[in-house]
């Protein structure tokens, strides 16, 4: 008996090809990018390091403006970068006004191209406070990666901690009381750069990692530490790359660009990284030799100063050294070991700006420690071969060992608080002078500055005093040496052993003749040389 067989007829192929797709309706778009913004939303307000970065943006920032408007912020320092920003927003290169005729570019002193970033924030308000509020928000942001890198090891608690601590820690409170600097950029893009390489993302860690030498000059021994850590992990590319990236931006910049656009390699580097009175070297090059050849003189050179020895303990000693059991604890001493090097005594104190960088490192080189204690312990316990007693079966679980480092990170918490508090320690830090409400002037004497102000035109070379450079910085009005300046303006309360009244009578014989005089603030113009 026969079936019948039924055959299918296929449909001749279309000679002029496919149909294309339906394009996706306006409407059908906007959708998905409400649904997806509405995720981010939700996924953002779940997270507890957003909210404690807001809260610390918050604090910081009314810090840093207020400092602004009290005329506290020393116009070498912040002169500097807002000058620097203000020559990208309104001249196109990175001028510095404050360092002329020593310097008519940026790139002669530093190699920082990340602050042609802010250049749209003096677009929108011209003023130094803008940029002291920017810097609050870049510095607290890192906390929310260090939060991620420190979940992901030991749950939601102990990140939370670390962020807090990374957010309290006297690296971030010196560097935000010190005005602003260069480095603002780089706590960020270290922790971007830790989070993503413990996460095996290699590409994006080695774009984080290659952005810091966009930061500052000395970032390329740093790159060069992440390009190991890729080889390490058989990531050949993203290794090479800034194994060779690194130190080759180090060189360009203190062989070429410091002679080009600024007095020479050998002045930049006595001028920063002063290793004349400890390794009698006047180059890098010269001091990297020694360092090589006297090894025991380089270590004894870091721990001879007391100022040298505190500041290793205030590192250090509140993460109860454990950073140092992670190769990632590691990372922080391209900075620290430069620093210590130097016969700068303001480059070893922990009062300034320079250990800002190393704070991320620490805190998640910290919890990467605890995670290889955990490691070792399990090992050990196995190799023993003896089995725990059943009583003791609770140590087994996750959550015993993630109360153990919640303990830890609050004993961390609290040895950084116990350590701000020491010897005085808080009259000296800006943070906790806010908290006080001591950092101030009274009225009379900012009514007297502000209206002192108005008596110096703009554009024009100025002998300012530390305390008040800022507000003239942004008329593009230079502060150089004495013997360039057209004006002076100094208030003789502030520093009365720099610019007492004596200052007065010494520019009075160099040619100045008083123009403004109201409660100590001084505006004098010079009339002839």
């Amino acid at each position: 008996m026969f079936e019948k067989i039924q055959t299918i007829q296929m449909p001749a192929p279309d000679p002029a090809g496919p149909a294309p797709a339906a394009e996706e309706p306006a409407a059908s778009r906007l959708r998905r990018a409400r649904d997806g913004a509405q995720r981010l939303a939700l996924h953002t307000a779940a997270c507890p390091a957003f909210w404690l970065c807001l809260l610390g943006t918050l604090f910081y920032a009314k810090m840093a403006v207020q400092r602004v408007d009290q005329h506290l912020t020393g116009s070498y320092d912040f002169g500097l970068i807002f000058g620097v920003v203000h020559g990208w927003a309104f001249h196109g290169f990175p001028s510095e006004p404050l360092s002329q005729p020593m310097f008519t570019s940026e790139w002669g002193d530093h190699f920082a191209p990340m602050l042609a970033i802010l250049a749209p924030l003096l677009w929108i308000h011209d003023s130094p406070g803008i940029l002291a509020g920017a810097q609050a928000v870049i510095i607290c942001a890192a906390g929310i990666p260090i939060y991620f890198a420190v979940r992901r090891m030991h749950g939601p608690v102990a990140g939370s901690i670390a962020c807090v601590f990374y957010l309290s820690c006297m690296e971030v409170q010196n560097a935000i009381g010190f005005d602003i600097h260069e480095n603002m950029f780089e706590p960020l893009l270290i922790a971007i750069a830790l989070e993503r390489a413990l996460a095996r993302r290699w590409t994006a860690m080695s774009v984080a990692a290659g952005l810091l030498l966009l930061c500052y000059e000395d970032m390329g021994a740093l790159v060069f530490l992440f390009g190991l850590w890729a080889l390490r992990h058989r990531k050949w590319r993203h290794g090479a790359v800034l194994c060779l990236l690194g130190p080759f931006v180090m060189i360009l910049f203190s062989n070429v660009i410091v002679p080009v656009f600024g007095h020479d390699q050998a002045y930049w580097q006595i001028r920063h990284f002063d290793y004349q009175g400890t390794l009698n070297a006047s180059t890098m090059q010269q001091a990297l030799l020694h360092v090589f050849e006297h090894p025991g003189h380089a270590w004894r050179v870091m721990f001879d100063e007391q100022y040298k020895k505190t500041t290793w303990w205030l590192l250090f000693a509140p993460l109860g050294c454990v950073c140092l059991l992670s190769p990632i604890g590691y990372f922080s001493m391209t900075t620290i070991v430069l620093l210590m090097l130097s016969s700068n005594d303001t480059h070893g104190s922990f009062h300034y700006h320079f250990y800002l960088q190393v704070a991320p490192i620490l805190v998640i080189g910290a919890a990467d420690g605890l995670r290889r204690i955990g490691l070792v312990a399990r090992w050990l316990w196995r190799r023993a071969r003896r089995p725990l007693p059943d009583r003791l079966g609770w140590l087994r679980a996750q959550r015993t060992r993630r109360i153990a480092v919640v303990a830890l990170a609050l004993a961390a918490l609290a040895g950084s608080y116990a350590s701000q508090r020491q010897h005085g320690r808080t009259t000296s830090m800006a943070a906790w002078q806010f908290v006080r409400g001591k950092d101030v002037r009274n009225h009379q004497k900012l009514t007297a500055i502000n209206t002192a102000a108005t008596h110096v035109p703009s554009g024009v070379n100025v002998l300012a005093s530390n305390d008040l450079g800022t507000v003239l910085i942004a008329r593009d009005t230079d502060v150089p040496l004495s013997q360039y300046a057209d004006y002076a303006f100094f208030d003789t309360g502030f520093h009365p052993g720099i610019t007492g009244p004596q200052l007065a009578a010494t520019l009075e014989q160099q040619g100045f003749s008083l123009v403004f005089l109201d409660d100590g603030v001084y505006v004098m113009k010079l009339i002839r040389r």
